[in-house]
């Protein structure tokens, strides 16, 4: 019975990182509302989900908070271009489908090829720079290189981005807290690769 209460057992530790995964995701939720945030809360998020895969999460606030303000600079110079960029390929790929044309349909392809290069990349930089000190331009290229060439984990967060969109549109009040478990669940694929990299290369160094 003593064990069934015991804060070390398994099931408590594990209801205790949902917990946090909760009080994270409205944190996210919170800081990301002026919409040009969005990338400063993303890093931020992962940086405690990322600690959370490798248990070594603190004080969520803390966390949350302390992340954000450093990557501040760094995570704006990233998703402000990036917020225009999608924006932009959104608005071509609609004047290509509304021209109806097959010029225009070859270009509406080649839109959808660049959306899928885009969508990647956005998808593995915030936690490369969330998990590791590096130069804007080099965690861009880091993250298309880890993207591509570990294009099955791609896959794979992909497909639980895609899950939990199914679960939240079949009970809207939990997609509050959707970004959060998107990271807390991805976040152990992603740890997987930058394990790897952590070993492999010198210059990288973890936060």
């Amino acid at each position: 019975m003593n064990r069934i209460f015991d804060p070390e057992n398994r099931f408590w530790m594990f209801m205790s990182k949902i917990a946090d995964v909760l009080c994270i995701s409205l944190l996210w939720l919170i800081f990301s509302i002026p919409v040009v945030t969005i990338g400063e809360s993303t890093t931020a998020l992962f940086q405690f989900t990322l600690k959370q895969s490798a248990n070594e999460e603190g004080y969520v606030w803390q966390t949350f908070w302390s992340a954000f303000r450093k990557n501040f600079k760094q995570a704006t110079i990233i998703w402000v271009p990036a917020l225009l960029l999608g924006a932009l390929l959104i608005v071509e790929a609609y004047v290509c489908i509304a021209m109806g044309t097959a010029f225009s349909n070859m270009l509406f392809f080649a839109f959808v090829l660049l959306g899928i290069l885009y969508l990647l990349i956005l998808m593995w930089v915030f936690p490369i720079i969330a998990l590791f000190e590096v130069p804007t331009k080099k965690a861009l290229g880091n993250a298309f290189i880890m993207a591509v060439g570990n294009l099955h984990v791609s896959i794979t967060i992909a497909v639980i981005a895609a899950g939990l969109t199914w679960v939240f549109k079949h009970v809207p009040i939990l997609s509050v807290f959707g970004m959060g478990f998107f990271a807390f669940f991805s976040s152990y694929f992603y740890r997987s690769v930058f394990r790897r990299y952590m070993e492999d290369e010198g210059d990288i160094s973890p936060r």
